[in-house]
């Protein structure tokens, strides 16, 4: 709410602080104005001051407050009548009471009132609390209505706290009592004071009557002497109060010091009884009969309790007042009496404090013992509400403001005498237990002053309010959401908790303020104070020890605290760190700076950082970047704030002109202008200074500058003038310094002037004064000569006391000493430590950790959010950069959008790190990826002429990446940036006389650039080719239809490109361009991409041959050169496009380029332009007409050079190059021709003589002439003798040149008959069939013209594929490249070749891999059964593909000969995932490689591939313990059907040699120990094969176990028809399976079965170990001893295994496993070895429960 106009400035800033201060504390802000006692007094020869005292200038600046103060305030409870009324003689007045009158002639006239009704004669205590409670009444009428209303909602409502706190029915400070008279005198009193008129009384009277009083006071409270001593009567409360006020009158004439001792010894005797009497009585009488008499009593005790303390905290009271045993009394008295109301007004502490059936409790331990902590913390918010909704009865309401004014007295007494330890101990504990309750704001206020001053002044107990202070921290609720009652002297009525305001005032006090200046001073007071120069460094010191102590034991206690425990101590760190960045730099909390300076120099060391803990680094982490966020905040806020005052001081060190006349410093306006400074002529608005409308302000002001400069002179000038005349310094260094005066320095005047603003604005109380003391011991500290003017320094705390005739200055508004203030706190070395914790922070972006990383990322990017510019330092940026390679995703992410988020608003931050974000564009997370396109993308637009090239390449690089949504993103990009219309697009056209814009020839420019970096345009034509029909835009988008202007504008501005392309080809040629000479070439490149993707771009419907016209003089270039090669192909490619287009090309213009195109078929030395101009040249015979005439004469000059003697094979070669390309593209054109073509005969030549040739070259080239005529005439493909030599081609023992050739024969063909399909589609049937020889061949949709591609390619399927599997590299690529084409076109079945992609996906060649992996990848969404259905086909042949690729690649320089399976894990990885979302598929796979380790009895696999299987389902990446349990599960399933069997049959063989006869085996075999005559060594062989495979299962199910931490009970549970659960815990450690020390050999003879047997039945006594538990337990004990056999195994029924009986081992059909998952458990197995003579040697396996 705004002040009103007719109040100042200063008075509103002081009402800002009403939420925590009592009425008293305020008084200076209300209407009623604070003036001298003497002020207007007649007489008064006693006075310490002149009688023109009010004449000061300062004074009279006052007159209009005064007068407008008087016209509003009400005195009419002074009881005065108009009888009382004088007339004053002006001339004899003071000039103050004159001006008072200019400004309101009615000021001092006296308004009658009513008097009150007279009170009962006699009143016993009832009626005396009637009375007590009407007066009440009627002073609050004007409140009833809210009062009562809060009441209802609240105990202590905070509005109400605030808006009428002023309105307490008694005062509750002794300086706001001393101003009133009292309420109620005896009668001769009050007829004496009425008859004297307004003068004061005679001091002698005061003195008589108050003694009268006090002993008709105590005479009441005697009795008998024969009566008891504890039977003493209590005084009516209204006596009391009697009593109080008039105390408080003498108390206000400052005579209570000269009242006789008896009397006053007396008084406090018979107090000391009263409260006596009240002792173990509670306010809180619910329930009890004799409340109200009760609550009389006490509130006569409390009453009495003010009155004492109103006589001992009065000045130059006698010592023999002060008896220890009162004083305890009354502390204990009010302590009881303060946890009374706490628990009537909050059930929580009233459970605590008084438990059922114990009404009066006076052990305070109760609530701090016990279960107190625990059960206030875990108090939630609810109960919180239900207190604050408790009713709280008017007689607790006004217990609490009687006891917040006893705090006030007792904070009073504290410094008046010197307590007792047990007082103090007792006073300090009952303050700090009011903080336990939420709604008692106004006596926590008043507690945190009583310890604060205890604090301060008894220095021993500093260590028990500190521990005090931690307890109290742990016991309070903690929450994000914190109860935050104090509230800050802030426009925004910002609100912290009572805690942190606790804390900070501790920190402020602990630096005490020296003795001879907490009073009254003057410059005599300054010199003669003894203070030494180390004084204030100590108490900073001291300061700093308390912060250190405070934050000591709260981070230990957090580090030494469980997880639970830990979060609770976060929360209250957290909440403590938010409010003290809340009071940073505000002007009344100088303590935040340093308290948050400890925290971080301990966060930076062992408690924060350099913790073992590493939730302790992360919180520290967390805090750090909030502080270090904070700060870079307020510097960021401070350097762009221009302070009138720091600017002003500047202008004037370096130049006083420059001081502004006639505009306002502060706006630099001109208008408006209402105050001025008299000192400096300095110009201002009020509004500016925010002093609102204040009139006198605009004659006789100084602004701040002039008026602190004025002060710190003078200050300094007696200083310099004290030193001269103590004449005690000898050296002649310090003598030169003091001859020369100092002068004030800038820092020094904004110093001040925010001490001059607390003076002025704050409260004036002793939290001010050390607050400004707090301040100058900071600014000592920091100042290097400080300890040369200590006594300057003094002087600058009360420099207005000592200066009072210094002048008037302006008021300075809080907006402006907040801005002062944050400007200072730069200056501080809390400010300076930013760097420090930057760098820290920086440092642990390099941590091992990856949480530890995420967190100081987050950290540092809380920092760059305060100011972008962090970003450019070189520290921030090597560290930033270090994170873009970060092992971990999210961090590289997250790195990526620290940098991206202030790349638009900071373009010349972004810069520096294009490169690097560039890099991340190849990225193998997709998120990165995508996120580093659009960072670049985000500064491209924003700053389009950065130079991006280099960027530009690494993004159209992804445009074929394998996730689509990154293409999309790509092709948007470049949309965006290249052929979208910007907004507000200027058409300024290019300055050489083009007709294209100037925005067009920027992109057209940024474009080639581009391409020149390129290794192919390929690229560029997909980007062309997606932005033209737009298919990157989401399906919403195309599904609403896209904009057909917008399509017009597409292809407007393609047009304009192309245009400018054409143009900047002739600039650079004819060297019109004057800058550097530029090659042709990217420009015909940028060209022809346009032209591959829309030849019509070329075509202008105003000049539709323009590009051929323009374009055609550039083929007479007879520079023989690659490049210059590569521009004639890329030059005929557009013109072959454009003419088709032509309805009628110039005819001038053909014959030349027919010429021309003629000339380089014959003589151009290179192959790619021959093969240009013969396909241009069919195009231009197409399009003007010309007839076969020429193509027939070419033919037969190179069939005459084929067929003739001519032995050169350089023209052999060029001859059966443009004799095949001839005959494909004028093929169509000869057949029209008379002369008809004989293709056997040309067939037959090229057969007989050049593909049977031994020159290879002639016959590669003879193969590819072949390949292009059967492009011409693919019918022949299907003769047998064609047939023959193609698959001869690409058999698997012909040179690898050959098959290269074949392969892309077929592919050639296989492109041109897509490519016809597509330019022809329109019109023709989906499907179509071609006969050959009488069976018709289907072919799928799509697989060309002819309708015998599908045939040709299912002849040549089967070759290709073993292609696909080549040795060579580049052969397999050329067979996967086929393969895709076929797919694609739907030409054969796609489930025959699934096992071969599979086995490509473990191909070394990255492009093979990544080729076929897309491929599979589109088959399992089309036909997601036949890819599963291959799977365990598909692994195989990956096997037969890895022992060739191991044996014959070259891979010396990788690791594969060391690790050959490494390079086949991501490959399988890769097959695995794109199965893995449906879990019957994923379990297929697995199935189908666990049955490779089960032979059917006819045929086993190699040992070699098991173990091959057993690496692959080891290395799957499982992302759920669903996947590694059901492979445990199929493993158990097979040792389950197969152990028992073949466990039997190895243990028969082994005992084979035992029944036989010894002599006749050693005689046999005395010559050949290994004999294997009379033994079946296939059968034994099988049995060995497979016991082998068991074994790998089984140290592969152990594996598994171990890495995957899978007991035996969730082995057991687990079932396959159970649903996944998603919350289930999964772990997996990096551990290698280890199948080394597994004998894979089978044995060739009867004695190397026992080893197999021996191996096989170790395994098995070991599955039934819980593998997770014995690895745990080795890590801290040894190995436990095996459990014996004879406990594992015990002798059961035996019963016939699954499969039959068939075999002797254990053999039967495996294919019907599938069926049997629902039947078996998945339990640990154990063996019967006692049922062997039973079932004929055949054990099985039987489940049991572990």
């Amino acid at each position: 709410m705004d002040p009103p106009d007719a109040a100042g400035r200063a008075g509103f800033e002081r009402a800002c602080r009403l939420p925590n201060t009592v009425h008293s504390e305020i008084a200076a802000a209300l209407p009623l104005p604070t003036l001298p006692p003497t002020l207007g007094v007649l007489g008064g020869d006693d006075r310490d001051e002149p009688l023109a005292e009010p004449d000061r200038p300062d004074m009279i600046m006052h007159a209009a407050d005064i007068a407008r103060a008087l016209a509003n305030t009400d005195i009419s409870y002074l009881g005065f009548t108009e009888a009382d009324h004088v007339e004053a003689d002006p001339s004899e007045c003071s000039l103050l009471w004159r001006e008072v009158l200019k400004h309101n002639p009615d000021a001092f006239n006296i308004k009658p009132r009513a008097p009150p009704p007279p009170a009962p004669a006699s009143q016993g205590p009832l009626d005396d609390q009637e009375y007590h409670n009407r007066a009440r009444d009627k002073h609050f009428e004007h409140l009833a209505p809210s009062l009562g209303k809060a009441r209802k909602e609240h105990a202590f409502p905070p509005d109400e706290i605030n808006s009428h706190r002023e309105h307490l029915h008694n005062d509750l400070t002794p300086d706001a009592v001393a101003s009133k008279k009292p309420k109620m005198r005896k009668k001769d009193i009050d007829n004496s004071a009425s008859s004297s008129g307004p003068s004061i009384p005679n001091s002698q009277g005061v003195i008589t009557n108050f003694r009268e009083l006090v002993e008709d006071f105590c005479g009441k409270a005697e009795i008998p002497d024969n009566a008891d001593g504890d039977d003493w009567l209590s005084i009516p409360l209204n006596d009391v109060k009697v009593l109080v006020n008039e105390i408080t009158y003498v108390r206000s004439k400052e005579m209570l010091h000269v009242i006789p001792m008896d009397t006053l010894t007396s008084l406090l005797h018979v107090i000391d009884r009263q409260i006596r009497c009240s002792q173990g009585l509670s306010i809180d009488g619910k329930g009890n009969p004799d409340a109200e008499d009760t609550e009389h009593t006490v509130f006569s005790a409390l009453e009495s309790i003010h009155a004492a303390l109103a006589i001992m905290t009065h000045r130059d009271m006698p010592k023999q007042l002060y008896r220890e045993e009162l004083i305890e009394r009354i502390i204990d008295f009010s302590r009881h009496q303060i946890m009374d109301c706490m628990a009537a007004s909050n059930p929580t502490f009233r459970a605590l404090y008084k438990p059922a059936g114990n009404v009066a409790n006076d052990d305070e331990d109760d609530v701090e013992n016990g279960q107190a902590s625990k059960k206030r913390r875990t108090a939630s918010n609810l109960s919180a509400r239900k207190s604050s909704a408790n009713k709280v009865s008017a007689s607790i309401y006004s217990a609490v403001q009687k006891l917040c004014l006893i705090l006030g007295f007792l904070k009073e007494l504290l410094t008046t005498v010197r307590l007792s330890d047990s007082c103090i101990l007792q006073l300090a504990k009952t303050c700090f237990t009011t903080f336990l309750v939420d709604n008692m704001q106004l006596l926590q206020l008043k507690a945190i002053d009583v310890i604060c001053t205890v604090f301060s002044s008894y220095t021993q107990h500093r260590t028990y309010v500190i521990d005090e202070t931690l307890y109290l921290v742990r016991k309070l609720q903690f929450s994000k959401n914190a109860i935050r009652t104090y509230h800050l002297a802030d426009d925004e009525q910002k609100q912290i908790q009572m805690i942190t305001a606790l804390l900070v005032h501790l920190v402020q006090f602990s630096a005490n303020v020296p003795d001879s200046l907490k009073g009254t001073v003057n410059w005599s007071t300054i010199i003669d104070a003894s203070v030494d120069s180390s004084y204030p460094i100590n108490c900073h010191e001291a300061a700093t020890e308390a912060c250190c102590l405070f934050w000591t034991n709260v981070l230990q206690r957090f580090t030494a605290a469980k997880s639970q425990d830990m979060s609770e101590a976060k929360g209250i760190i957290e909440n403590l760190v938010q409010d003290l960045l809340t009071v940073l730099n505000l002007p009344e909390y100088p303590a935040a700076a340093p308290i948050l300076e400890v925290l971080c120099v301990l966060l930076l060391q062992n408690a924060g950082l350099n913790s073992k803990d590493t939730s302790a680094r992360c919180f520290a982490i967390d805090l750090l970047g909030g502080i270090a966020s904070r700060l870079k905040r307020d510097s960021v806020i401070c350097s762009k704030e221009k302070i009138w005052i720091l600017q002003e001081l500047i202008d004037a060190d370096n130049d006083g002109s420059k001081i502004l006349k006639n505009k306002c410093c502060v706006c630099r306006g001109g208008r408006g202008i209402n105050m001025a400074c008299d000192s400096c002529g300095r110009c201002f608005h009020s509004d500016c200074m925010g002093t609102g409308s204040q009139e006198n302000l605009q004659r006789d002001s100084v602004c701040p500058l002039c008026f602190c400069k004025q002060q710190l002179s003078v200050l300094q000038s007696y200083y310099e003038l004290q030193n001269k005349e103590n004449g005690k310094r000898t050296s002649t260094s310090n003598k030169k310094k003091s001859a020369t005066p100092e002068e004030v320095t800038a820092v020094d005047i904004v110093q001040q002037i925010l001490l001059n603003y607390l003076q002025e604005a704050g409260p004036q109380d002793d939290g001010n004064l050390f607050s400004r003391w707090f301040y100058l011991c900071m600014w000592y500290k920091e100042d290097l000569r400080s300890q040369e003017k200590i006594i300057y320094y003094l002087a600058r705390l009360k420099s207005k006391e000592i200066l009072r005739y210094s002048g008037n200055g302006l008021v300075l508004s809080r907006d402006w000493a907040k801005k002062i203030c944050l400007a200072l706190g730069q200056k501080n070395s809390f400010s300076r430590g930013f760097d420090k914790i930057l760098a820290l922070l920086l440092a642990s972006l390099r941590e091992n950790s990856p949480v530890i990383r995420a967190k100081a990322l987050r950290a540092v990017s809380s920092i760059v959010e305060a100011d972008p510019e962090v970003l450019g330092d070189k520290r921030v940026q090597s560290a930033v950069e270090g994170r873009f390679c970060d092992s971990a995703i999210s961090v590289r992410e997250a790195a990526l959008e620290l940098v991206g988020r202030h790349i638009a608003s900071h373009p010349d931050v972004g810069l520096k790190y294009i490169e690097k974000v560039a890099e991340r564009i190849k990225d193998t997370g997709v998120s990165v990826r995508k996120r580093a396109i659009k960072i670049i993308r985000d500064l491209c637009a924003s700053n389009p002429n950065t130079d991006t090239t280099h960027a530009f390449v690494e993004i159209i690089s992804r445009v074929n990446d394998e996730e689509s949504s990154v293409q999309d993103l790509v092709c948007k990009t470049f949309y965006e940036l290249w052929f979208d219309e910007p907004i507000g697009s200027h058409k300024h056209l290019v300055a050489d006389g083009s007709s294209v814009p100037m925005e067009i020839a920027k992109k057209t420019e940024q474009i080639v650039d581009m391409l020149k970096k390129m290794p192919n345009h390929q690229p560029l034509i997909t980007i062309i080719k997606r932005s033209l029909t737009l298919d990157f835009l989401p399906q919403s988008s195309k599904a609403s239809g896209i904009n057909s202007s917008m399509m017009s504008s597409l292809r407007k501005r393609c047009e304009l490109i192309c245009k400018r392309l054409l143009e900047r080809i002739l600039q650079v040629e004819e060297g019109a361009d004057n800058e550097a000479k530029v090659h042709t070439l990217p420009y015909v490149l940028v060209l022809q991409a346009f032209c591959i993707v829309d030849p019509t771009l070329c075509t202008p419907v105003t000049d539709p041959s323009q590009f051929v016209v323009t374009l055609q003089p550039y083929l007479k270039n007879k520079v023989d050169s690659k490049s210059t090669a590569q521009l004639l192909e890329s030059i005929i490619f557009v013109i072959d496009s454009v003419l088709p287009l032509i309805r009628k090309p110039p005819q001038t213009v053909v014959e030349e380029l027919e010429q021309d195109l003629k000339q380089m078929i014959v003589r151009h030395s290179f192959l790619t332009v021959v093969h240009a101009c013969i396909k241009c040249l069919s195009a231009l015979s197409n399009a003007a007409s010309r007839g076969p005439k020429l193509f027939e004469h070419l033919v037969s000059i190179f069939y005459k050079h084929l067929s003739g003697p001519n032995s050169d094979s350089q023209v052999l070669g060029r001859s059966l190059f443009c004799l095949g390309l001839l005959l494909r593209y004028g093929y169509k054109l000869m057949t029209a021709s008379e002369n008809q073509l004989d293709f056997p005969k040309i067939l037959d030549l090229l057969k007989r003589r050049y593909l049977l040739k031994e020159d290879f070259s002639l016959k590669v080239r003879a193969l590819q002439a072949l390949g292009y005529i059967l492009i011409a005439k693919p019918e022949f493909m299907l003769q047998k003798d064609i047939l023959n030599l193609i698959e001869a081609s690409l058999s698997s023992d012909v040179d690898y040149r050959l098959k290269m050739q074949g392969l892309q024969n077929l592919c050639e063909y296989l492109r041109d008959a897509e490519s016809q399909l597509t330019a022809e589609s329109t019109g023709k049937p989906a499907v179509q069939y071609a006969a050959n020889g009488g069976s018709e061949v289907p072919v799928a949709a799509g697989a060309g013209d002819t309708n015998i591609c599908g045939g040709i390619i299912q002849l040549y399927w089967n070759s290709i594929l073993e292609r696909c599997l080549d040795m060579n590299d580049q052969v397999r690529h050329a067979a996967l490249k086929i393969v895709e084409i076929v797919l694609r076109q739907g030409l054969v079945h796609p489930i025959t070749c699934v096992p071969h992609l599979i086995s490509l996906e473990t191909d070394p060649v990255e492009a093979n891999s990544k080729l076929s992996h897309h491929l599979l990848m589109n088959m399992n969404e089309k036909y997601p059964s036949f890819f599963e259905s291959r799977l365990g086909d598909g692994l195989q042949m990956s096997f037969r593909f890895f022992e060739a690729i191991v044996s014959n690649h070259n891979m010396a320089a990788t690791n594969m000969k060391s690790n050959p399976i490494a390079f086949v894990k991501p490959g399988i990885s890769r097959i695995y995932r794109l199965i893995r979302a449906n879990r019957n598929s994923r379990n297929k796979f697995v199935h189908s490689i666990v049955r490779k380790f089960v032979s059917d009895g006819r045929s086993y696999p190699t040992i070699g591939f098991l173990v091959y299987c057993a690496e692959v389902l080891a290395s799957l990446p499982f992302t759920c313990p669903d996947e590694p349990l059901y492979l445990v599960y199929d493993i158990n399933r097979v040792i389950q059907i197969r152990a028992g069997a073949i466990e039997s049959n190895l243990k028969n063989w082994t005992s084979l040699d035992q029944q036989q006869d010894m002599a006749d085996i050693c005689q046999r075999t005395l010559n050949n120990p290994c004999s294997t005559s009379g033994v079946d060594m296939g059968k034994l062989q099988g049995d060995c094969h497979e016991a082998i495979a068991l074994q790998l299962l089984l140290k592969l199910k152990r594996h598994l176990k171990i890495v995957y931490s899978l007991t035996d009970a969730r082995c057991q549970a687990f079932s396959p028809k159970d649903a996944p659960k998603s919350a289930e815990a999964f772990s997996k450690q990096n551990i290698p399976l280890n199948i080394n020390n597994t004998n894979t050999s089978l044995p060739s003879c009867l004695q190397d079965v026992a080893r197999v047997y021996q191996d096989f039945k170790t395994l098995l006594r070991e599955d039934a170990m819980d593998y997770v538990m014995y690895t745990a337990a080795t890590v801290q004990k040894k190995r436990p001893t095996p459990r014996s056999s004879s406990k594992v195994r015990k002798p059961v029924p035996v019963t016939r295994g699954r499969g039959g009986g068939g075999r002797g081992r254990g053999g039967g059909d495996d294919d019907g496993h599938d069926t049997d998952d629902d039947e078996w458990s998945g339990g640990p197995r154990m063996l019967d070895f006692g049922a062997q003579a039973v079932t004929g040697g055949r054990v099985t396996r039987q489940r049991v429960q572990v």
